[in-house]
């Protein structure tokens, strides 16, 4: 076994402050961390010399817990190729690389190794036939312009869009990979879904097998030490054809990964491969793996039942205007996210954070009609109890012919006609469901409830919402208990 001790050198913090780091994107990877994901490296094969990429390579510590690995799997010769753009770091990371070539030599073997102090995805290696056996990565991640970043496009051969610096890396490292070369990335979670990152999905996948995801149950205490509020996953990748089976790992945190659980589920019920989005689902239990195959089973759709979400069209920085906290003439109320309650909208206008909109020239591209919609807040916490929060708007409730919707905030109707109130708490009894919840977590780890995701959920037929709806409002309460007995039992759920 590898030294550890040799390994570990002063942390980053001595050298450069959190607010540095934190403009390059960096969190550097702590040594437990970097050990288990070594772990998940197999066998190499009988290759002469194994060739790792570290494509950000920090304090070099992935790069010396791959290369013990490789002494674990019987490659004793070994050869990195590490980018690290920091010029501060540079000396630390030589001192960690000499160290390793000093251990390979009692162990009888040879390390080598180059420093590049370059940027990764602007050097594109890929290009340059540069290929490798193996990368462990924690890349950089920040958005950056689409318009004027040296970044824009410059992945554009591999994938279409710019979601993400930390998906051009995961990209470029595929790219660089040989027949059956190994990726293990610790990333954030946000790739798995959503529109943005579309394009790179279908083109990991097109290169690459997912065998296996970690997801951690706590989003603040991987990164505890940076004020990192992300929800990562690890995940390994292997170039290949996809395999039929993916495994779920999933712990607390770092500290618990020894006593992680495991399970094994058909890649079809995790890549959901049927609407061309490549949506990666990630149940943290096998609970939540029976939640996803039964809600699978559903024999409709969000847009089956002709359903229509819209986000709310007042963005409120635009259109200041337009907004005031005074009650007045030809104003109407406007609904913000603290108004949305499950099953009911609260607006007083008395609240300092109820705000009118006033109906001024210009007013009707940001106003709606007054009509039943079921409401759901956009923005939510990983660590709050509830992931989706669905209100219904009664029109009885305000006089007005129209009403505001702020942008963080999206809205249900169906195409073509009005719906009415029990259909609305048949909807947001689904929605407010313990089980609906839980099934929304597998699906999507991002703080926003995208109108894309809602678009693509799987639903029981209208008349069994219309169903639950009755029964909701014949229960003349809306307790968590209740609604996920009427839920459960309208939709013949059992032992979740």
């Amino acid at each position: 076994m590898l030294n550890i001790n040799a390994v570990e050198q002063l942390s980053l913090f001595d050298l450069k402050s959190r607010s540095q780091s934190k403009e390059l994107g960096q969190f550097f990877t702590e040594s437990k961390t970097a050990d288990y994901m070594a772990s998940m490296i197999h066998s190499i094969g009988n290759v002469e010399v194994v060739k790792i990429l570290d494509a950000g390579a920090g304090e070099g510590i992935l790069t010396a817990f791959a290369a013990r690995r490789c002494l674990e799997l019987g490659n004793y010769r070994v050869h990195a190729v590490l980018f690290e753009v920091d010029k501060d770091i540079l000396s630390v990371l030589k001192e960690n690389m000499d160290r390793l070539v000093k251990i390979f030599v009692k162990k009888g073997g040879k390390f080598s190794y180059e420093i590049l102090n370059e940027d990764f995805v602007l050097s594109r290696p890929d290009k340059h036939e540069r290929s490798f056996h193996i990368s462990i990565i924690n890349p950089p991640y920040f958005k950056y312009n689409s318009k004027d970043s040296l970044y824009s496009g410059a992945t554009a051969d591999l994938f279409k869009g710019n979601p993400n610096i930390y998906a051009s890396f995961m990209a470029v490292v595929s790219s660089c990979l040989v027949s059956e070369g190994q990726m293990v990335a610790i990333v954030p979670r946000s790739f798995t879904n959503g529109l943005y990152f579309k394009g790179f999905r279908s083109y990991l996948q097109s290169q690459m097998s997912l065998e296996r995801v970690h997801i951690f149950r706590s989003r603040n205490r991987l990164f505890k030490n940076m004020g990192v509020l992300q929800e990562n996953i690890i995940c390994k990748f292997v170039k290949s054809g996809q395999q039929p089976t993916i495994e779920i790992w999933s712990s607390t945190c770092s500290e618990d990964l020894a006593e992680s659980e495991v399970v094994r589920y058909p890649q079809k019920l995790i890549i959901d491969g049927s609407n061309g989005h490549n949506i990666i689902r990630i149940p943290e239990s096998a609970a939540d793996g029976h939640i996803l195959r039964l809600v699978e089973d559903w024999p409709s759709s969000f847009e089956g039942n002709n359903y229509y979400i819209s986000t709310g069209p007042v963005v409120e920085f635009r259109t200041r205007e337009f907004i005031t906290a005074k009650a007045q003439k030809n104003s109407i109320p406007l609904l913000r996210m603290h108004n949305v309650k499950a099953f009911r909208i609260e607006w007083t206008g008395k609240h300092w954070k109820d705000m009118r909109f006033i109906l001024k020239e210009g007013h009707e591209k940001h106003t709606c009609s007054n009509k039943v919609y079921v409401i759901l807040k956009r923005f939510s916490s990983k660590d709050e109890k509830r992931r989706l929060v669905a209100g219904i708007h009664d029109p009885k409730q305000f006089k007005d012919h129209l009403i505001g919707l702020e942008n963080h905030l999206n809205y249900i109707r169906v195409k073509g006609e009005d719906m009415d109130l029990p259909e609305a708490f048949g909807l947001a009894a689904l929605f407010n469901s313990t089980f609906m919840d839980r099934y929304f977590r597998s699906i999507s780890g991002n703080t926003q409830v995208n109108a894309t995701e809602i678009r693509l959920l799987k639903l029981p037929i209208r008349e069994q919402i219309i169903s639950i709806g009755k029964e909701v409002q014949r229960a003349k309460g809306c307790e968590q208990a209740v609604v996920d007995e009427i839920v459960q039992s309208a939709l013949n759920i059992r032992d979740i």
